[in-house]
């Protein structure tokens, strides 16, 4: 739900602005030293001039950071926006049932590793973190709130919205260009990880350099012919259930740049030279190239369209929900804008 919606693609920019939805930069005001007035309210409901504030501050530091200028007419829709969101918050999170927060945290902790694992290590990860004012803690509710709250809309939305077999065929046959798959590699790889494969700590150097040292070893074997499956088995760091022997089936940009570089060059049944990438030392194998073609749709196909059909729908059906939710509760906005 866009609303709702955090960003996941990386701990950056964007998140400071899907942050800045109930959060934000800490800051001292007039209106915090003599008065955090009440902006909006209801049954239940009470939002303060300070949350808005703090949101609105973490928006223009987004903003700014990015090098944009910001103009006080998109100050004050800014404004305006994140108040609605944070009242919107509120009344959802009080609609949720105890099965709405075992299924939050789910998602939460899911969203949680991801954001993780698309920056090099922890540290990295808090260093953004600092950058935007929060701690792991802070970072850490807001995703759980905001995953619960994606959990209540579900319940109270997904049933009345259920996707037809007609309509999944239908978007299907409207829109072939969305099922148009590139080429394909069916390949793979025997990892050397930096990290330890339990812990998840970053390897010493020292450790490293030995990493390789066997790498290079298990290289030769490789290239020498013995089978790839099983030299997989015995030395990678990757132990994946769902990709035995490291294969994957890839597409350009799937994987570190440099992994592509090196895969994409290969022939079938060729062996790479040994690949860095962040996350280690790698033994990349290809097996075949696959053209590309249009999706078949198949039963996981179906499945994809039939969820994003039902997002949409959901989507679409979230502003009623959200202001009969607000007629329930007789929500009062007194904000008064900036002149």
């Amino acid at each position: 739900m866009k609303i709702f919606q955090f960003h996941q693609k990386r701990v950056g920019a964007g998140l400071v602005v899907a942050m800045a939805l109930t959060l934000g930069i800490v800051t001292i005001s007039a209106e915090t030293l003599f008065g955090d007035r009440v902006v909006a309210k209801g049954k239940g409901i009470e939002v303060k001039f300070s949350q808005v504030e703090e949101a609105v501050i973490a928006f223009k530091a987004s903003r700014v950071g990015a090098g944009e200028r910001v103009s006080q007419e998109l100050e004050q829709e800014a404004e305006r926006t994140i108040l609605e969101r944070l009242v919107a918050t509120q009344l959802l999170l009080q609609r949720a049932t105890d099965a709405d927060k075992k299924t939050g945290k789910a998602i939460g902790n899911k969203l949680i590793e991801e954001s993780k694992s698309k920056v090099a290590n922890e540290l990295a990860f808090k260093r953004q973190l600092i950058v935007l004012g929060l701690t792991s803690a802070q970072f850490e509710a807001q995703i759980q709130e905001q995953s619960l709250v994606k959990a209540v809309i579900e319940r109270e939305l997904k049933p009345s919205h259920v996707i037809t077999e007609e309509q999944v065929q239908k978007f299907y046959i409207d829109n072939p260009d969305a099922f148009q798959l590139p080429e394909q590699l069916r390949g793979s790889h025997i990892l050397f990880s930096f990290k330890d494969p339990i812990s998840k700590v970053d390897l010493s150097s020292e450790i490293v350099a030995m990493k390789k040292e066997n790498a290079v070893k298990v290289l030769a074997r490789a290239k020498g012919g013995e089978e790839f499956a099983k030299l997989a088995k015995e030395f990678s760091d990757d132990r994946s259930p769902d990709h035995p022997g490291g294969e994957y089936l890839f597409i350009r940009g799937q994987m570190p740049p440099e992994f592509d570089a090196a895969a994409f060059t290969l022939k079938p049944d060729q062996v790479s030279d040994l690949v860095m990438t962040r996350f280690g030392y790698h033994i990349i194998k290809l097996h075949e190239r696959i053209a590309p073609k249009k999706s078949d749709l198949n039963g996981p196909m179906k499945e994809k369209i039939r969820d994003k059909l039902q997002q949409i729908a959901i989507q679409n059906d979230l502003p009623r929900l959200i202001e009969s939710l607000k007629k329930e509760a007789q929500i009062i906005i007194t904000l008064v804008e900036k002149k």
